[in-house]
């Protein structure tokens, strides 16, 4: 049995929530990227506590994440609920009309965990400029490589 966790349903779910709260606005992979990372692991934006554990592997995150949201994003859209816009600035998108619905049926305690953490990313992510948004991804990683620098090398592995 495959894991349910970073399935491509889970994560549609988590991006559904990310862009009915962003509703109408249309958002592009990378930011997608990026604010989904900030749902799972808010506090390292100095927001409510994280709903992933803060180990210090949680960078690398990122590496796949662009895979798994894009798979997340057909299951959505062949459901009906977001909707995918071909511009001059690139493929975006947004929640269908029935995507804001859809998340209000959601209520166990995770969905609502999720959707907390969702408004809390959009309200002080969206309205940020790519460069902005992305500086303050990095001031996180900076403090990751911290965290990697106080752990000590396993016995009888040498250290470059």
């Amino acid at each position: 049995m495959k894991s349910p966790l970073n399935s491509p349903l889970e994560v549609g779910i988590r991006i559904l929530m990310l862009l009915s709260e962003a509703f109408p606005t249309r958002l592009d992979i990378n930011r997608l990227v990026l604010l989904d990372h900030g749902l799972l692991h808010s506090a390292d934006l100095g927001g409510p506590e994280s709903l992933h554990p803060a180990i210090p592997i949680r960078a690398g995150e990122l590496g796949m994440k662009r895979h798994a949201i894009e798979r997340g994003l057909e299951v959505m859209a062949r459901a009906e609920l977001v909707d995918m816009d071909i511009n001059t600035s690139g493929i975006q998108f947004r929640s269908s009309e029935e995507g804001p619905g859809f998340v209000d049926l959601l209520t166990s305690d995770y969905a609502v965990a999720l959707r907390s953490r969702a408004e809390w990313v959009i309200s002080h992510f969206q309205d940020l400029s790519e460069d902005s948004l992305r500086g303050q991804m990095r001031e996180i990683f900076d403090s990751w490589v911290e965290e990697f620098d106080h752990f000590d090398a396993p016995a009888g592995i040498e250290e470059p």
